[in-house]
């Protein structure tokens, strides 16, 4: 055999196995300074470290740290910097309220039951009960990845795997309705005000183009200030860097006039100010959320000058649906500021000039300063760049002040009538992406599968169209013209229905009332004393059921409310109103199109034509005493003993 070389690489041979390290891996992200301190790598590009240091309660931190660094490792559930900053904020809240009381856990066996109680408690007193419920889903999930289990209580690790706990009291939170979408009014002032600011960028930058192309082309027309002013101005865009002019003597003299140093940069570089006008016409005009319009990829290509295929991200989706290539139009020259096309090929040759010094791979790119505040990461990002950054690498979730916007704009809301004064409106991109998906639907006549370019159809309707005032008010002839044809076509619905009125005529008159309704008194007043009673409504002749060739009736219930045998009284209310909630949940779960086709006629009847007969008072007091739940077994029918 050849003499063995030091240090030479073994290889293993055909059908031989690699050599491995003893024991299991454990990745290298958790380090031992102050206290633990864990590195985070995103899926995102974006890079963190947490560290248990500054925390009370030093004798959780070890199994704490472990559980996160499960939790932000590369199968854990947060693959995002905004997920892990938002997770990571939910954790020292939880820890820094352990560590105020009197007697804090000293180990993770002395948490206990009532301590995860008093901080969901605690945290009720000053954030909404939504957000909470979400805060508490991330300790559960922190809590799981405790290794081994058993240093928790049972009665804790009973609580975490307590199945539909959260999502119970989560569907509870969300029973109030979101805020709609803004008025057609509202939505075009600010789409006005943003248009506005992008035109006065968008100038700001072409007339420092205009005025060193003509130092280029034509220095002899220029005069000596304006030639000074475009040196400087060429200076600044061929070695990134903005001189900060001092202030004046007795105003802080011989310091940096940050101020004007940022003016003086705007004048060939995009500037943080900048940035709201820009993220509103995105947001407004593509109707993307604001989360994938700052992900923009500055790489695209123009088709034949008509449209721009974008790539874009979506970190919500799974991973093999997290990005695409959408295709905006593009429009004319005089139309660029009305399409989404238009806005993303100016907003990539506005922001190229600072791209080249910040290396961004997003189309976002700012000037900002080198010697500005903030955590260290930021100034270390802005040092090496000369000060120019991608505004969302480091942080996704950067805040914008849009009060102040709001207020430099002079924008209301619409008042609530014409005695109220306006107030100011309130500006948000969720609610901005909501109006878009709102204003697409009425465009294209409410069909789902076309409004649907961001989400699902199933998540268009459920989480941004359906609650939408302007939605509901558009679509009510709609759905009223389409229930009239179901009704024409299928003769589904009679209108058999003992409201007020008629409740009162058939104690005097009840031969004259079952006439009315097409019955006799006798199976009247069988149906009002409760003894003809299905699930929903009353039927008068279960015996000879048009559904079922004039025999025994052994169809589901659910149809009652369309055969020309049933009754409906105020009694059969409450039932309706749990049948209504049971219908609800019957839509997240199923697609819409199957659900309309499901129960799309049964929802109609009961809310178009049933419940109107009623009073408000009469649905009000039903409501209040609707069940929990119905014998939802009953659905399908009776069914004779096998």
């Amino acid at each position: 055999m050849p003499p063995e070389i030091p240090n030479q690489r073994r290889r293993p041979g055909r059908g031989q196995i690699s050599p491995q390290p003893e024991g299991f891996y454990e990745p290298d992200i958790v380090r031992e300074e102050a206290g633990p301190v864990i590195e985070f790598f995103g899926e995102d590009g974006r890079r963190a470290t947490y560290s248990f240091a500054d925390l009370p309660c030093s004798g959780l931190h070890a199994d704490l740290a472990a559980a996160w660094a499960r939790r932000t490792g590369a199968t854990g559930g947060l693959r995002t910097r905004g997920a892990a900053d938002h997770s990571w904020g939910v954790v020292t809240r939880l820890v820094k309220w352990l560590g105020e009381l009197s007697r804090p856990p000293r180990t993770l066996r002395g948490l206990t039951l009532s301590h995860l109680r008093r901080f969901d408690q605690h945290r009720r007193q000053t954030v909404q009960g939504t957000n909470v419920v979400l805060e508490m889903a991330q300790v559960r999930a922190l809590l799981k990845d405790i290794e081994p289990a058993d240093l928790l209580r049972e009665e804790v690790r009973e609580y975490l795997h307590r199945p539909g706990q959260l999502y119970g009291r989560w569907r509870e939170e969300r029973s109030k309705e979101p805020p709609p979408g803004y008025s057609d009014r509202e939505f075009a002032a600010i789409m006005a005000a943003a248009r506005k600011d992008v035109v006065a960028i968008r100038q700001r930058l072409r007339a420092s183009r205009t005025l060193i192309d003509r130092l280029e082309t034509a220095p002899h027309t220029l005069s000596e200030d304006e030639q000074a002013r475009a040196e400087e101005l060429t200076r600044m865009l061929r070695t990134g860097e903005v001189p900060p002019p001092m202030k004046a003597k007795g105003n802080g003299g011989h310091l940096p006039d940050l101020a004007a140093q940022r003016d003086h940069a705007g004048q060939v570089f995009l500037t943080t100010q900048d940035l709201p006008a820009l993220m509103l016409m995105g947001v407004g005009l593509s109707g993307r959320n604001g989360e994938t319009v700052k992900e923009l990829s500055a790489a695209h290509r123009v088709l034949d000058g008509r449209a721009v295929a974008v790539n874009l991200i979506k970190r919500r989706r799974n991973k093999t649906r997290t990005r695409k290539t959408i295709h905006w139009e593009v429009g004319s020259e005089s139309s660029r500021l009305h399409t989404s096309g238009g806005w993303f090929l100016l907003l990539h040759e506005m922001a190229e000039s600072s791209r080249a010094f910040s290396r961004s791979q997003r189309v976002w790119s700012i000037w900002t300063g080198d010697t500005a505040g903030g955590p260290e990461e930021f100034r270390a990002a802005r040092s090496t760049a000369k000060g120019h950054i991608d505004p969302f690498s480091l942080k996704l979730a950067r805040q914008f002040e849009w009060n102040k916007w709001v207020a430099r704009h002079g924008l209301t809301a619409d008042a609530a009538n014409d005695d109220t004064e306006p107030e100011p409106l309130v500006l948000t991109l969720n609610r901005l992406k909501k109006t878009a998906e709102v204003r697409t639907t009425r465009a294209v006549g409410g069909h789902l599968p076309s409004v649907s370019r961001t989400n699902t159809p199933d998540v268009s309707f459920l989480h941004y169209l359906r609650n939408d005032p302007t939605i509901r008010d558009w679509a009510e002839e709609i759905l009223t013209e389409a229930l009239e044809d179901t009704e024409a076509s299928a003769r589904a619905f009679r209108g058999r229905i003992l409201d007020e009125q008629a409740s009162k005529d058939a104690e005097h008159d009840p031969e004259a009332t079952a006439e009315k309704l097409g019955t006799t008194a006798d199976k009247l007043t069988a149906a009002i004393g409760g003894e003809l009673d299905t699930l929903v409504a009353s039927c008068l002749d279960f015996e000879h059921s048009p559904q079922s060739n004039g025999g025994l009736c052994d169809v589901s219930f659910l149809t009652c409310l369309r055969c020309p045998n049933a009754l409906v009284a105020e009694r059969h209310l409450p039932k309706l109103f749990a049948l209504l909630r049971w219908l609800q949940d019957e839509l997240e779960r199923r697609g819409v199109d199957d659900w309309i086709a499901r129960h799309g006629v049964t929802w109609l009847i009961i809310t178009r034509l049933i419940l109107p007969k009623f009073t408000e008072a009469q649905q009000e007091q039903a409501r209040a005493k609707a069940p929990m739940d119905l014998p939802l077994h009953l659905l399908d029918g009776l069914k004779e003993p096998s």
